[in-house]
């Protein structure tokens, strides 16, 4: 049980009294200290609030009181710290209670949401409402907050890739519980500031991703409209020696067809392996699976040196065309290229009862990986893709129950840095990414994912045995030694964990003052999620 000290717990009895016996958790916080990444936080309490003016009221409170607090939309920010706060001592925001879903024009094709509305929620919500949209899906499941993956910048592979691009307007509460609202709402353009995403003057809704000067409480998104067809395309070669001819030819993919195909994925065999096969305990060294021995599996599997996936997003006739043009540039750079669909899925699933058992148990789990697949394609929510937190360590839940990696003991960091699409550039990486992951006990699983026709962002899993004390240790080494080689590299990450928030800005940087100076006009007590991107100022008083 966390020690209470008096300025706490005057702040506890004064939430309590906001919130109710049962909006604050000050015993039970052991589900929110839980992370993938093996940091564990000394956590004073969980509040609960349930709308706008509670959220408010907390803030005020935690300013009398000078009690920091750190606010979370659902908590599963799985891989880059869960539920944690930055620093010790902090009281948990819990925002899974505001989850209203509001002012949805199924002809503009914009929502409101607030920070606990879920994939799943929003799916929900808009097949109940004829609206015939994709939700912005990602791999992290469909009980993870839009809200929260938007303001992180989070992305995926359907139309509006860039998640934060999405969003059209935002409200927040201050650090001193005061709203905050844009420039064109408060002069009562409610209707264009939904529709519009830069407003008037600065933009200063960006403030508030990967930010600690607010606390989000509503966020309008645009909505990518569903498409007459989705096909997804798979390709690969067999030859890594390839991969700097593929890399360009990606790019070219992209410019060709930006519109019908809008994001790329490149997986290296041993991530490919990650999806399809347990982890070999009994051909692994030190957790580490030689280069022969992944070869081998890779072999055995059918699995080239490089996967690729992509969708066309089209109506018959655009779709004919883009295939036509995905051939013509993948072809001469790839040794096999399929189009499916859910037709075709599901002819494998009717085929899969007719040949014999040992046919029919592979077609049938190619089947459900592809059907997985698609379904994320076609904006729907699904954990498929969450099973990769589970290879190293972590029994997956039984019954049918929901993943979740931090409860379940699974070891995951992502290391998640930013690639130009050159191939000399994907290959100075991957060389980078191979050379340092074995010496740590890690597994070198590669994605490289285009963010636009210029740059990848790098996903590597660090994966790792979180009941290892050992094993948890050099997986946060290996992400330090990557950040450090990557930084002499030129490939820096977009997003950080909790852990590595002193990576934001390069020491005493221009950059860096900048952002605290606002941060302390903004919030003089730094009461609101410190130390969380946005650095302490060193001397206060030079600012």
């Amino acid at each position: 049980m966390p020690v209470i000290n008096i300025p706490i717990q005057s702040a506890i009895d004064e939430w309590t009294a906001v919130l109710g016996e049962s909006g604050v958790s000050a015993t039970d916080t052991a589900d929110f200290g839980a992370s993938t990444i093996g940091t564990k936080r000394s956590i004073p309490a969980v509040l609960h609030p349930t709308n706008q003016d509670q959220v408010a009221k907390v803030l005020q409170i935690a300013q009398r009181w000078q009690v920091p607090v750190y606010p979370v939309s659902t908590g599963n920010n799985w891989g880059y710290g869960s539920a944690n706060p930055v620093e010790d001592g902090c009281v948990i925001l819990n925002l899974s209670g505001l989850d209203r879903i509001s002012d949805f024009d199924p002809e503009m094709g914009v929502v409101t949401i607030q920070p606990g509305v879920t994939q799943a929620a929003l799916r929900e919500f808009l097949d109940e409402n004829e609206g015939d949209y994709l939700v912005p899906v990602t791999g992290a499941g469909p009980n993870c907050s839009l809200l929260g993956n938007a303001l992180e910048r989070g992305y995926g592979i359907t139309p509006i890739t860039d998640h934060f691009a999405a969003v059209t307007r935002i409200t927040a509460v201050l650090p001193d519980g005061s709203l905050y609202q844009t420039s064109l709402t408060e002069q009562g353009g409610e209707e264009v500031d939904r529709l519009f995403k830069w407003g008037v003057g600065p933009y200063l809704d960006g403030l508030f991703s990967q930010g600690n000067f607010g606390v989000v409480v509503n966020m309008t998104i645009a909505l990518a409209p569903a498409p007459e067809t989705v096909t997804a395309f798979f390709f690969s070669t067999k030859d890594d020696a390839k991969l700097e001819a593929l890399v360009p030819m990606v790019r070219s993919v992209l410019r060709a067809l930006g519109g019908p195909v809008v994001a790329i994925n490149l997986l290296n065999s041993r991530r490919m392996l990650s999806m399809m096969v347990p982890f070999p305990e009994d051909k692994a060294v030190d957790g580490i699976l030689s280069d022969h021995e992944a070869q081998l599996l890779a072999d055995t599997h059918g699995v080239p040196a490089w996967s690729g996936v992509g969708a066309i997003y089209a109506t018959r006739e655009v779709a004919k065309a883009a295939k036509r043009t995905l051939k013509r540039l993948l072809g001469p750079v790839t040794d096999r290229l399929v189009f499916i669909d859910k037709r075709r899925v599901n002819a494998a699933r009717k085929l899969a009862k007719v040949v014999p058992q040992r046919w029919s148990t592979k077609i049938t789990g190619m089947a459900d990986t592809l059907s997985g697949a698609l379904e994320i394609m076609h904006g729907r929510p699904n954990d498929v893709a969450l099973a990769l937190a589970y290879w190293r360590s972590g029994a997956l839940p039984a019954n049918g129950q929901p993943k979740n990696p931090a409860r379940d003991g699974c070891g995951l960091i992502w290391f998640a840095p930013l690639v130009p699409i050159r191939g000399s550039d994907a290959r100075r990486y991957v060389d980078m990414i191979e050379r340092i992951c074995p010496q740590y006990g890690v597994n070198p699983l590669i994605t490289l994912t285009t963010i636009n026709d210029r740059c990848f962002d790098s996903t590597v899993p660090l994966l790792f045995d979180r009941s290892d004390a050992s094993s948890t240790a050099r997986a946060q080494e290996c992400y330090r030694a990557l950040y450090e080689a990557g930084q002499k590299e030129g490939f820096l990450p977009y997003r950080l964990n909790i852990d590595a928030m002193e990576f934001a800005y390069p020491g005493d940087s221009q950059s860096a003052k900048f952002a605290s100076q606002l941060k302390t006009a903004i919030d003089p007590n730094n009461i609101l999620a410190p130390g969380r991107y946005v650095p302490r100022p060193k001397n206060p008083e030079a600012l």
